[in-house]
C-alpha cells in the first residue's frame, strides 16, 4: 500500500464514521488493493465510488476469485482479499475477518426450462448428471444445460457445502462431474439469459434486472421428499435457506487507511450501499 500524506480524522458517532481529509495533491494518493471474489467485486466497486469522494485514496478492486483473494491476502500481495466463503472457513485459516454484508444464494434457470421450483435432490441429481431433461421433473422436453462455477469460486465452495450431504437420504455431489464452467458471476448470469435450458447458481445480488430476477427458482432445502416448502428468495428472503457471509481478509487487524475504509463500509452510509447494491446489510 503506498503511504498518503493526507492527514484522516476520524470520528466514530452513534456507530459510525464521520470521514475528512486534507487537501493534499491527488498525485499523493493512498492506493487499495482489493483482490478476489468475483461476487464481492460489484459491491467493492460501489464502496469506491463514494468512498473516493471522501479521501485522498484510490481502490483498485481485482475480481478473480475468492480463492485468489485468500492468497493474496495470505502472501500480501493486495491489502484486502474479497471473499464469499463464510467467516471461519478454514481457507480462511491465520487470516484477520471481517463481514461486511450477508449474500444469497439463488439457483436460476433460462426461459425453456418450463418450472419455477426445486427439490435439494433435484438439485444434486441434476448436477450429478441423474436428471437430465426438464420433462423429468415436470417442465419442457428438452436437454438441461449444467453450468459450474470454477474450482477458486467462493460461490461454487458454498454451493457444494450446501447441496453435499451424508445425511440419509440426502445425495452428496460428484466431485468429478464436468459440466460447463465459468469464474464470473456475470458471465454466468449472461450464459442462461441466452441458453433457454441452462441452469446456474448465482449471488441474488448480482441480479439487477427484472429479467434476470425472473430466472431464480424457489427451493425446497428438506432432505426427505414430499416434505417441506418451496421458498422464493424474491418474495420471502427472510426465510429463504442459502446465505452466506461477504468477508474481507488482511493479513492481521487492519491499520492505517485500510483500517479506515473497512471501517467506513461498517458505518450506516456503508451498509446503505450495500442494501442498495442487493445484499443484506449487518
Amino acid at each position: 500500500m503506498i503511504l498518503a500524506i493526507a492527514v484522516v480524522g476520524i470520528v466514530c458517532l452513534a456507530g459510525g464514521y464521520l470521514i475528512g481529509s486534507s487537501t493534499s495533491d491527488k498525485e499523493d494518493l493512498t492506493v487499495i488493493l482489493a483482490e478476489g471474489s468475483t461476487t464481492v467485486a460489484p459491491l467493492m466497486n460501489k464502496f469506491a465510488e463514494t468512498y473516493e469522494d471522501y479521501e485522498n485514496v484510490r481502490i483498485e478492486v481485482v475480481a478473480n476469485g475468492s480463492q485468489n483473494g485468500v492468497d493474496a491476502a495470505n502472501n500480501g500481495n493486495a491489502d484486502i482479499g474479497m471473499s464469499s466463503r463464510n467467516m471461519g472457513h478454514s481457507s480462511h485459516a491465520g487470516l484477520y475477518e471481517t463481514k461486511i454484508a450477508t449474500d444469497t444464494v439463488v439457483l436460476i434457470v433460462g426461459s425453456n426450462a418450463g418450472i419455477t421450483s426445486l427439490t435439494k435432490h433435484q438439485v444434486i441429481d441434476i448436477y450429478n448428471g441423474v436428471i437430465t431433461n426438464w420433462s423429468q421433473i415436470g417442465g419442457k422436453n428438452a436437454m438441461i444445460v449444467v453450468v459450474d462455477r470454477d474450482q477458486g469460486s467462493g460461490t461454487r465452495t458454498y454451493f457444494e457445502e450446501s447441496f453435499a450431504s451424508t445425511t440419509s437420504p440426502a445425495k452428496a455431489l460428484n466431485e468429478t462431474r464436468s459440466w460447463t464452467s465459468m469464474a464470473a458471476t456475470g458471465a454466468v448470469i449472461s450464459y442462461v439469459e441466452n441458453n433457454p435450458n441452462a441452469i446456474a447458481y448465482v449471488s441474488l445480488g448480482s441480479l439487477t434486472t427484472s429479467a434476470e430476477k425472473n430466472m431464480v427458482l424457489s427451493l425446497n432445502m428438506d432432505n426427505t421428499e414430499g416434505h417441506g416448502t418451496a421458498i422464493s428468495p424474491i418474495t420471502d428472503l427472510p426465510t429463504y435457506p442459502l446465505k452466506r457471509d461477504l468477508v474481507l481478509l488482511t493479513r492481521s487487524m487492519p491499520t492505517g487507511q485500510v483500517a479506515v475504509f473497512i471501517g467506513w463500509m461498517l458505518s450506516p452510509e456503508g451498509q446503505k450501499i450495500a442494501e442498495e447494491v442487493g445484499f443484506l446489510p449487518l
